[in-house]
């Protein structure tokens, strides 16, 4: 089986995964209040502190990394295939897993994208970031990028609770608050001495966020496009150590038959 096919398959496997991950409803009413109330949350203490440019910077902040925490999601449900049992047969199988792993949870940068450009569309108005219809389209294209780029990320996190079921949750939060806390979320990136800014420069979602600021701001395109190249050259090093550490994984299991069925 080619490539392109294991991956048609491997995508309409998530989508089915995703159809029982939500309903609509649930995702309306659910996982949408939810994302919407933590911006907001995020975006009143700006306000509360009186500054409509702080207000600004945090809701950009709290808006575009609902794109990157949804897309660390992938460090569970990369481990799906282990809950159901056929883990082993996709390392028994030619096509081996890696590919198959890869494009197992690629919904995560679809919902991540659709949840992100929601809140910032719709609270921006409110938070008093006007937007026009370029910037508005720019701002959701390069939420799509960010959700994009660290996907690798979250499945390289995924690849760890392969080895590591138990801390599937525990990768990621790790991951994605050290991210929010160091990544421009909250404060400047610049706030934070030189090594925690070269630590977070590791990241894609911090150097795609960074894309969207300078794109509502008014910034160059130059500019932008500079980030969304560091964004895509940081998931590269990223999906790359993902692939190894799965093949790795796929290879030790081979050898050893110690792939288990479960916790």
């Amino acid at each position: 089986m080619n490539a392109i096919a294991v991956l048609r398959q491997t995508m309409w496997s998530g989508w089915t995964d995703l159809r029982i991950v939500y309903t609509p409803t649930t995702w309306a009413f659910g996982w949408m209040v939810r994302v919407l109330c933590q911006v907001v949350f995020y975006s009143t203490l700006g306000s509360l502190l009186g500054d409509p440019e702080r207000t600004r910077y945090l809701l950009v902040g709290a808006a575009v990394f609902i794109a990157a925490n949804e897309t660390m999601m992938a460090s569970a449900s990369t481990t799906w295939e282990r809950l159901s049992g056929t883990l082993a047969l996709l390392a028994a199988a030619p096509a081996g897993m890696v590919t198959v792993l890869a494009a197992r949870s690629w919904f995560w940068i679809a919902t991540g994208t659709v949840s992100s450009s929601i809140a910032l569309l719709a609270l921006a108005p409110v938070f008093g970031l006007g937007l026009g219809a370029g910037e508005a389209a720019a701002a959701v294209a390069l939420v799509f990028a960010t959700a994009l780029t660290n996907y690798a990320v979250g499945l390289c996190c995924g690849s760890l609770s392969l080895r590591f079921h138990r801390m599937r949750n525990v990768f990621s939060n790790l991951v994605l608050l050290t991210m929010t806390a160091f990544g421009g979320v909250v404060v400047p990136v610049s706030f934070w001495p030189t090594g925690f800014q070269w630590f977070a420069a590791a990241f894609p979602a911090v150097h795609g966020l960074e894309a969207v600021r300078l794109a509502v701001g008014g910034a160059p395109a130059a500019a932008v496009l500079a980030a969304v190249g560091l964004a895509f050259a940081t998931a590269a090093g990223w999906l790359a150590v993902a692939a190894a550490s799965l093949w790795w994984f796929q290879r030790d299991a081979r050898r050893t038959g110690s792939i288990d069925f479960g916790d």
